[in-house]
């Protein structure tokens, strides 16, 4: 509890996603699907197994002939085991594997999932509630330039065209004020709903450190092909369906079945030494080939190739999309490093402007308008390198996915 109390004031992204990870129900959700699906695959397994029974029976039999009663009492032990193995049973077992592996993948991509989803919402509270701090703060000033030139007026340094665009700068600094205020709120709702906090739990963000050097394209579409859950996935798949086809066109060959059947009469559980005057057993092989089977072997055989065929175009609608995603990626990474070094320099831009307009504007050599428009440079150049900073962290975090190092297997 005091664990809760503490995250739920200090909270780092590395935590957030322990937190989320632990509390998020669509990931839970996936992992009790994952066990699941491979329980019931493994259900093939045992088709490709002995099949042994065993049984004990009891009769009592009591009857009256002309006045004389009689009572017999038998008991019989049994032992049966079956084993029936053909060219189907192989290929279900290796396709039942590569279903597990399918069913593991997508385990692997829901993850991912959440995973993404709870970076994506810290760092856009992180992100909003720094542009929060700068819409407060460019109120203020607006608050106070309005101030300024209504003193000014007043004395009749400064006209009415001044006033008035002190005002709307003002005005609209509040409306921008509320509309980030929505934005930081919902934001910190939806990151309290995916970590499993109420929506009163307030938290304070800690900006995280990233070092990122980012790799080759070539080495990143290496790095996709070979990690993508949802490729391995349809992969996986596609082998499964290839050996479902191969069952269901072998099954209609022969199957083979090895069978044998111990009984033994008696009260007693049997010893060696009355085991052979009371017992009976048998053993065989049998090979079955199917002649007619209807239209069945024709119709499992169609189905099972169209599956095959959907299967392929899964995987290289999926090779495609990873193609595309690696460039797009890219080059938006390079695109959110230069917009990044564009406003920080914008920033260092924007601060000398405002003092030095600060600095002419009290020695009488600019006008309130130049003032008022440095400040609203200042505050654009501020909210601006925030919203940058949000995109480069962003897309660190997609090439990390798309690499395969957002979650380690």
């Amino acid at each position: 509890m005091f664990v809760l109390l503490l995250l739920s004031f200090s909270l780092t992204l590395e935590n957030a996603i322990e937190m989320g990870l632990q509390k998020s129900p669509i990931y839970l959700k996936a992992k009790k699907n994952f066990f699941i699906e491979q329980k019931t695959n493994s259900y093939i397994y045992s088709e490709a197994l002995p099949e042994i029974n065993g049984g004990y029976s009891w009769v009592k039999t009591r009857s009256e002939v002309q006045g004389i009663n009689s009572v017999d009492t038998t008991s019989g032990y049994s032992l049966s085991a079956t084993w029936k193995l053909g060219p189907d049973d192989i290929f279900s077992s290796l396709g039942t594997h590569y279903r597990n592996s399918s069913a593991h993948y997508s385990f692997v991509d829901a993850t991912n999932n959440v995973v993404y989803e709870i970076a994506y919402r810290y760092l856009r509270t992180l992100m909003t509630q720094k542009l929060l701090g700068s819409r407060n703060a460019g109120v203020n000033r607006t608050e106070k330039n309005l101030n300024l030139v209504e003193e000014k007026k007043a004395l009749g340094l400064a006209s009415n065209a001044e006033v008035l665009k002190a005002k709307v700068d003002y005005f609209q600094s509040r409306i921008y004020l509320l509309n980030t205020k929505k934005e930081a709120r919902v934001s910190a709702l939806m990151l309290n709903n995916i970590l499993g906090l109420t929506a009163k739990d307030s938290l304070e963000l800690e900006e995280p450190e990233i070092e990122f050097e980012i790799p080759s394209k070539d080495s990143i579409q290496y790095m996709a092909m070979e990690t993508d859950p949802l490729y391995n996935k349809y992969k996986s798949e596609a082998s499964a369906a290839k050996y479902d086809l191969l069952g269901g066109t072998t099954e209609d060959l022969f199957s083979v079945s090895l069978f044998t059947d111990f009984q033994y009469a008696g009260n007693d559980f049997p010893e060696t030494s009355v085991l052979k005057d009371n017992y009976d057993y048998s053993i065989g092989l049998a090979v079955t080939v199917p002649i007619f089977t209807g239209f069945s072997r024709f119709n499992k055989f169609t189905v099972n190739r169209l599956k095959k065929d959907l299967a392929d175009i899964d995987l290289s609608d999926r090779a495609r999309e990873l193609a595309v995603a690696v460039e797009n990626e890219y080059l938006s990474y390079n695109e959110t490093e230069e917009k990044l070094d564009l406003a920080g320099m914008t920033l260092e831009f924007a601060q000398e402007s405002h003092q030095a307009t600060s600095e002419r504007y009290n020695l009488g050599e600019a006008s309130i308008i130049e003032f008022l428009e440095a400040e609203e440079d200042l505050l654009e150049a501020e909210y601006s390198l925030t919203q940058a900073r949000f995109d480069w962290y962003l897309s660190v975090y997609k090439i990390e996915r798309l690499t395969g190092n957002l979650t380690k297997e």
